[in-house]
């Protein structure tokens, strides 16, 4: 952990003990610690996000692509000569020159050195590249009303007694590409068409229309494609404001989160793409600090401590609908005066039945430990006032508690931040049947600000944040057995377990998220059942989007 603020206390105690007594030798040694982490460079607006081609530790060179266009689907060029570099080093190291906004328009030297003395030189390089996607994103037979299923570089037309034979199609690609032939003329899908989709880079992938049935893996998923990630700087954040996310129809929501402040302030962006899109109407709601989202998209929020209302619950049914008060409870008795609703989770149909769980600060930094428990039973809540679970162990500030199940006795999990757990918990005895290993994660960053659970093509999956204060990353894990939970990195059953590593895909925050927060939210499942989309929020970092795809490749 790098420290940030020394005391006065600290340091005359220090002078104090140096006049009576030699400091003993092993506090002597000099740190020979000189690594660079969560390098990320950004243009000078705080838009971008990018990091090395190569994964850490990094070698002596670092590339750092940067996109021809930004942002993506613009025509808007972009410059080298006015980046700004960010990254993490021990704090008992120095960089030369330091980092900030820098012209990379030809490689840059650093030089990290240690307390000790000894040195690490890094070249960084910044290379302009056009776009190497060359994906057909869509495709639509127009006069048939026949969407067609892509797989790979296949586009799968269901079987159909609609004749075929003389189609037009209508084709979304990935930003820049071209394909040929034209699919707006006429051809005949009854046989297999070949396309060609050239990508801004030259990059040529061929794509067979064909007809089929595509098919689903016996369960769970078979690939995770990146569909967008945008930074802080590109979605607006201010520093620690962000710490929840919410799926509603074709947006994401974010609170922007100050319970320092009167009133609230919600936004929403496109799924699609990321981009800003409006405002959720928050008349007469105060002090929104967390949100969560129901099966349909239905929108909950947490007030906070400084309302001063008593722990209030506020509804939308979209994001353009009016808020509604769903519970306000009786007194504080369920939090003990203590802080609450830094993370919120719901399982179910706000509209049927549901489970709604927050937590309170706990008891490490005198709070009352507590997680809070809402039941819905046929769209009414059963009480205004939650019931509340004593949670076995203490935790420090950030909590999690997510049902697995719409029935007041259904299981939870329970993820805590500080100290690092994750627990999985009887619905009726209140009492932990299964932990995740403190091994979980193979070279972990060391916090875990959020998990989610979810459940997709007949399995069960827990997404979780591995995060620092300088990056966080998504791990996702099949936990379709609870009893596997406890599977550590080491053992040979992992890679069932561990379904999707994202370490290597990690979001940097280029101003540090000391409260390491973050949260995950899951859009619903796509019409036809094969993808569902993942949506990662890193405080003061940013917001990616993974698609989950269960479509057996190899059968059709």
């Amino acid at each position: 952990m790098k420290k940030i603020i020394n005391s006065a206390i600290t340091l005359a105690g220090i002078f104090l003990l140096g006049a009576c007594a030699k400091i003993d030798s092993e506090f002597t040694v000099k740190s020979s610690s000189k690594t660079l982490t969560a390098l990320q460079i950004n243009f000078a607006d705080g838009t971008g996000g990018f990091t090395p081609t190569t994964p850490e530790p990094y070698g002596s060179d670092i590339t750092v692509e940067i996109p021809w266009y930004y942002p993506e689907g613009s025509l808007n060029e972009t410059s080298l000569d006015s980046l700004f570099i960010s990254g993490s080093i021990p704090n008992s190291s120095y960089m030369s020159p330091a980092f900030g906004l820098t012209n990379l328009s030809s490689p840059k030297s650093y030089t990290l050195t240690a307390q000790d003395g000894s040195k690490n030189e890094f070249k960084i390089t910044a290379v302009r590249k056009r776009s190497s996607k060359a994906e057909i994103t869509s495709f639509k037979l127009k006069e048939a009303d026949i969407s067609g299923v892509v797989v790979n570089n296949k586009v799968i037309i269901p079987y159909t007694d609609v004749d075929i034979s003389h189609q037009t199609a209508v084709v979304e690609l990935s930003y820049y590409a071209k394909i040929s032939p034209d699919p707006s003329t006429v051809h005949d899908y009854s046989q297999p068409v070949q396309y060609t989709v050239t990508a801004d880079d030259g990059t040529n992938v061929v794509y067979t229309v064909q007809l089929g049935t595509p098919v689903k893996l016996e369960k769970g998923f078979g690939s995770v494609k990146k569909l967008w990630s945008k930074s802080s700087g590109d979605l607006g954040f201010e520093d620690y404001r962000q710490i929840s996310i919410a799926v509603s129809g074709d947006y994401f929501v974010l609170p922007n989160s100050n319970e320092w402040v009167d009133g609230s302030s919600i936004k929403y962006y496109s799924r699609k793409t990321g981009a800003a899109a409006g405002n959720l109407n928050v008349s007469g709601v105060e002090r929104i600090y967390s949100i969560a989202n129901d099966k349909n998209g239905k929108i909950v929020g947490i007030n906070s401590i400084y309302a001063g209302n008593n722990v209030c619950l506020y509804e939308w049914d979209n994001v353009n609908s009016a808020p509604k008060l769903l519970a306000r409870t009786s007194d504080w008795s369920s939090v003990g005066g203590a802080f609450y609703g830094r993370k919120l989770s719901i399982y179910g149909d706000l509209s049927g039945d549901a489970v709604i769980m927050a937590t309170t600060d706990g008891s490490n930094v005198a709070g009352a430990n507590n997680i809070l428990k809402w039941t819905v039973k046929n769209g009414t809540i059963v009480s205004q006032d939650p019931e509340v679970i004593k949670y076995p162990k203490g935790y420090d500030y950030v909590a999690k508690a997510v049902p697995t199940g719409p029935n007041a006795t259904d299981d939870f999990y329970f993820c805590s931040n500080s100290p690092s757990f994750i627990s999985y918990l009887s619905g009726t005895s209140k009492t932990v049947q299964y932990s995740f290993s403190s091994n979980f994660i193979a070279n972990a960053r060391g916090n875990t600000p959020a998990l989610t659970y979810f459940e997709f093509n007949k399995a069960k999956f827990a997404a979780v944040i591995d995060a620092s204060a300088y990056s966080s990353a998504l791990h996702i894990f099949d936990v379709t057995d609870p009893s596997k939970i406890s599977t550590s990195s080491s053992s040979g059953n992992y890679a069932s377990f561990h379904v999707f590593d994202g370490s290597s895909d990690y979001v940097a925050c280029p101003s540090a998220n000391w409260n390491v927060t973050g949260d995950i939210a899951v859009g619903p499942v796509s019409a036809d059942g094969f993808k569902m989309t993942v949506y990662f929020l890193v405080t003061n970092g940013g917001v990616v989007a993974y698609e989950l795809n269960c479509i057996d490749v190899n059968a059709f």
